[in-house]
């Protein structure tokens, strides 16, 4: 931790003490900073509860207490007041000693990724800084931007209750098409008065519009990400009627072509693993001078990846 961080506000987060004692340490103390609402924006309350019931089944120490998810929003709110009153930037980038460096992500990144932060978080903080809705960011060392970040949030694995893991996906949703009106935000900020954007009473975004749905799919086809294509075909044909499955027929027949070469790729894959376990099982020594020259084949030639960040959405 940087040496700035040993105050009694940083001692508070730290511990999860309850929101009451973080605010009446807020309202007394001078020491808040931007990297207080960043460090909040890093917990994910869901997970700490599950590794607090672990440690305690297992006699492992741990922190005491988790904050709820409702403590955790008013937490948050807290912050962005005090990141208004001290003016502080929203498009600095979340510091290493909070997440690993792998990371590159502004405050609405975070609020995007974050399973546990509430899409009125994230209208917030988009409404405080629209810049930062297309800002780079860098995701496991994948460079990216807000949208596809909101779209890669996880879900609760299936140890979770059902109701739990639908309002997540619910949740992740609204971030997405939250980010999918960048222009509103714009708009939104100019006639709207810091009051009414830290207050509860959030204005309500107009509906995505054709053109929205084409810009995201195009980008989401530029750096890859099928599954979010998938998602907002999906989403989107299925609340509107033949002009729009008309005006995307293009971005659904480059998702087929895609489908297409994965099926092929698995299937040679299949393939191949089937022919050397054939070689092997008949061939016997002879395939070991063989796999000593692959192994040096596959150390020297670096092998592709893919770089996509979404899963399967639905």
């Amino acid at each position: 931790l940087p040496k700035t961080k040993n105050g009694a506000v940083f001692a508070a987060l730290y511990v999860r003490a309850p929101y009451p004692l973080i605010k009446k340490i807020c309202d007394m103390s001078k020491d808040t900073d931007i990297s207080d609402l960043m460090y909040t924006l890093s917990v994910i309350p869901h997970e700490e509860q599950q590794r607090l019931e672990e440690s305690q089944q297992r006699k492992i120490p741990y922190r005491t207490r988790y904050w709820t998810n409702n403590e955790h929003t008013l937490i948050l709110n807290l912050f962005l007041k005090e990141c208004l009153q001290h003016k502080s930037s929203l498009l600095d980038k979340c510091p290493s000693w909070i997440i690993p460096s792998t990371f590159a992500v502004t405050p609405l990144a975070m609020a995007a990724y974050n399973p546990d932060v509430p899409s009125s978080i994230l209208q917030k903080l988009c409404m405080l800084e629209p810049k930062a809705i297309g800002m780079e960011s860098k995701l496991f060392t994948v460079s990216t931007i807000p949208l596809i970040v909101a779209a890669a949030s996880p879900v609760p694995p299936a140890t979770f209750p059902i109701d739990v893991r639908d309002e997540v996906k619910r949740n992740r949703w609204e971030k997405v098409k939250l980010l999918m009106n960048k222009d509103w935000f714009e708009i939104a900020v100019q006639s709207s008065s810091l009051d009414n954007i830290i207050g509860d009473a959030l204005p309500s975004p107009p509906a995505i519009t054709l053109e929205q749905v084409k810009v995201a799919c195009d980008e989401a086809m530029k750096r890859k990400e099928w599954e979010l294509v998938r998602e907002l075909l999906k989403q989107f044909n299925s609340t509107t009627g033949d002009e729009l499955t008309m005006s995307l027929s293009s971005i659904q027949t480059a998702l087929a072509q895609h489908d297409r070469k994965v099926s092929t790729k698995l299937r040679k894959q299949d393939e191949k693993r089937n022919r050397e376990e054939w070689l092997h099982r008949n061939m016997g020594l002879v395939m070991y001078p063989v796999d000593a020259l692959l192994d040096l084949i596959n150390a020297v030639i670096p092998q592709r990846h893919d770089d996509s960040l979404v899963s399967p959405m639905s």
